[in-house]
């Protein structure tokens, strides 16, 4: 496979704690706008982050879907996720980047996927939050970062520790009051199964069956079970995944059409071109075109 022209970011690129188990970073957006002039291109990151704004507008584009921002909006990225903004010069807030790695020294039996929002094919990496609910989150954000900027024993435990109370919070305001709009118990843990599978095996595995049998539960159970919880079947959440790999490698690589098929574990080049302009309305072709 040919290079991808997009860039990967590391969180050692941001200055974050210098030992490899510290990757833990913090910052004011208008800080973090300031010092990094790179990120306003498309690019990747290899961590999770936090993006609370407070002041200013604009647009931030994640996985070539458009989302407003304005004061009061919580961004959540996972890794691998492709995204870029256009924001006004005010624009300010609080930025966390953290990785798995760090989470994991506190909590080591926890995955930072356990949190739905963390759960980029299943759900929106939008939160909007009511004047009470920011009202809640930004004591704990001045904690982290007046922790952030201490050079004090034990720094690393309290960062994981106001870490943990922020994700809780951010669960709490993701689905609140035991809301049925994300499903809880069970179903968000098959849910959350099914996606690390689509994850690792959308390449080679395109049919539902496949996902059912390494959930133990039926294609009619799983089917239920997403259609319930996200309105979508299985086989949408599969095709989507395959859809934005499409596209991702079309706008990022130099591959032709023919070898992104190839890579998407097609080797009937016009039923991918057949399947890829029935979702999204162009051929691959006009769509990098359109994105150039």
């Amino acid at each position: 496979m040919q290079k991808e022209h997009l860039p990967i970011y590391q969180i050692q690129d941001f200055e974050a704690l210098a030992n490899k188990d510290r990757y833990f970073y913090f910052s004011s957006f208008a800080t973090h706008l300031k010092e990094h002039l790179f990120i306003r291109e498309p690019h990747k990151h290899d961590f999770y982050i936090i993006l609370l704004v407070t002041q200013g507008t604009g647009v931030h584009t994640i996985d070539f879907r458009t989302y407003d921002v304005k004061p009061g909006t919580v961004f959540l990225l996972t890794p691998g996720q492709v995204h870029s903004w256009t924001l006004s010069n005010d624009a300010d807030g609080f930025v966390v980047f953290f990785t798995q790695e760090f989470y994991t020294r506190a909590y080591p039996d926890q995955l930072l996927s356990d949190f739905p929002f963390f759960n980029a094919l299943l759900y929106s990496p939008v939160i909007h939050l009511s004047e009470n609910d920011e009202a809640t989150l930004t004591p704990v954000l001045q904690m982290l970062r007046l922790e952030y900027e201490l050079d004090a024993p034990m720094r690393n435990i309290i960062l994981s520790r106001y870490l943990d109370i922020l994700l809780l919070k951010l669960t709490r305001i993701f689905l609140p009051d035991g809301s049925t709009t994300a499903p809880v118990g069970k179903e968000q843990t098959l849910l959350q199964n099914l996606e690390r599978l689509i994850n690792l095996h959308y390449r080679e595995h395109k049919t539902v069956a496949f996902y059912a049998d390494h959930l133990h539960v039926t294609t009619k159970q799983l089917n239920e079970i997403c259609k319930q919880a996200i309105g979508k079947t299985t086989k949408e959440l599969l095709q989507y995944r395959i859809i934005l790999e499409a596209q991702r490698l079309l706008v990022h690589s130099d591959l032709t059409s023919s070898q992104i098929a190839h890579e998407l574990g097609y080797f009937d080049n016009t039923y991918f071109f057949r399947f890829f302009k029935k979702h999204l309305g162009l051929t691959p072709e006009q769509f990098r075109a359109t994105h150039k």
